[in-house]
C-alpha cells in the first residue's frame, strides 16, 4: 500500500532514534560505573544510586515505545484507515480486500515496536547484570588484596592464607603454633556477598535464564481463546532450570547457602506462580 510509506517511514525513523538513544545511554554507563567504586573507596552507594538513575532512562525510552505506538502512531494509522474506508464507500468498492492489507501492515508495525521493546529490555537485563557481576569481582579482588596483608596468627603473627570463600567469618588454624584464629572479612568482602553475589551467580546462569524469560514473554503475550501455545508448566519448568542454575553457581561462591537451597528454590517457584503465572 503505497499510500503508507510516510506512517511506516516516520515509524522506522523514530525506533531507530529510540534504539540510537538507549545504546548511547549504556555506553555512557560503560564509562562512568565502572570508574565510581574507585573514585568512592569501594562504597557501593554511589554505584547503586548511579545505576538507579541509569535504568530510569532507559526503562524510559523503552516505554516511550509503547506509549507513542499507542497515542500517536496509531491513531495516525486508524485516520488513514477511515479516509480510505470512506473514499472506498463513496465509490461503491468493496472494504474487505482494503482492510485486510490495512491490518497485515498495521500489526506487522506495532510489531517491530515489541520487538525492539523486548530486545532493548534484553539489553538492559544483560548489562546491568554483568555490570554488576564486573563490580562485585572488583570488590572482591580489593578485599583479598587488603586481607591477604592483614590476616595473621594473632599468637606467633605468621601471615595465615585467605580461604576461597571469604565472604564470612570462619575458623583458621594457624600452620606453625597451631593457634586457632577468626578470620573476620571486613566491609568490603561483605559488601561483595550483599551487592554483587547475586549478579554474579546471574551471569553465570544467564545462559539458562534467557530461555525462561523468552518463553514468559511468549506466555504473556498469547490471547486467551484457544489452545496455548506456550503452558504455565512450560514457563515454570524453564524457571526451575533457570533457578537451580543460580542457586548452584550462588553455593559454589558461599557455600553456607547449601542448607537453604530447597527453602531458596521453593520461595522463588511460588514467587513466580503467585505473583506472575497465577496474577495474569
Amino acid at each position: 500500500m503505497q499510500d503508507t510509506a510516510d506512517l511506516t517511514g516516520r515509524w522506522a525513523g523514530f525506533l531507530s532514534k529510540i534504539d540510537e538513544r538507549f545504546q548511547e545511554t549504556l555506553s555512557q554507563a560503560q564509562t562512568i560505573l565502572p570508574q565510581l567504586l574507585d573514585y568512592q573507596q569501594f562504597d557501593t552507594v554511589p554505584f547503586a544510586n548511579a545505576w538507579s538513575g541509569i535504568e530510569s532512562q532507559a526503562k524510559a525510552l523503552i516505554a516511550k515505545i509503547g506509549d507513542t505506538w499507542q497515542q500517536t502512531v496509531s491513531v495516525s494509522w486508524e485516520a488513514f484507515r477511515d479516509d480510505e474506508e470512506t473514499r472506498l464507500a463513496e465509490d461503491g468498492e468493496a472494504l474487505e480486500p482494503f482492510q485486510e492489507r490495512f491490518y497485515g501492515i498495521y500489526y506487522a508495525e506495532q510489531e517491530k515496536g515489541r520487538r525492539l521493546m523486548r530486545q532493548l529490555e534484553k539489553d538492559l537485563r544483560t548489562y546491568e547484570i554483568r555490570t554488576f557481576a564486573e563490580a562485585g569481582k572488583k570488590l572482591a579482588a580489593k578485599a583479598r588484596e587488603n586481607l591477604s596483608a592483614d590476616f595473621c596468627c594473632t599468637q606467633c603473627q605468621a601471615p595465615l592464607p585467605v580461604q576461597e570463600h571469604f565472604y564470612r567469618s570462619y575458623y583458621q588454624a594457624c600452620h606453625y603454633c597451631q593457634c586457632t584464629n577468626t578470620f573476620e572479612p571486613g566491609t568490603v568482602a561483605r559488601m561483595v556477598e550483599h551487592f554483587a553475589v547475586g549478579p554474579m551467580a546471574e551471569e553465570q546462569a544467564l545462559d539458562a535464564y534467557w530461555p525462561y524469560w523468552e518463553l514468559l514473554q511468549q506466555w504473556k503475550d498469547q490471547g486467551e481463546d484457544g489452545v496455548p501455545l506456550v503452558t504455565k508448566d512450560a514457563v515454570l519448568q524453564a524457571y526451575t532450570t533457570y533457578i537451580e542454575v543460580f542457586l548452584n553457581a550462588r553455593i559454589k561462591m558461599i557455600p553456607v547457602y547449601q542448607e537453604r537451597y530447597e527453602a531458596d528454590r521453593n520461595a522463588k517457584i511460588a514467587w513466580l506462580r503467585k505473583y506472575t503465572l497465577d496474577a495474569n
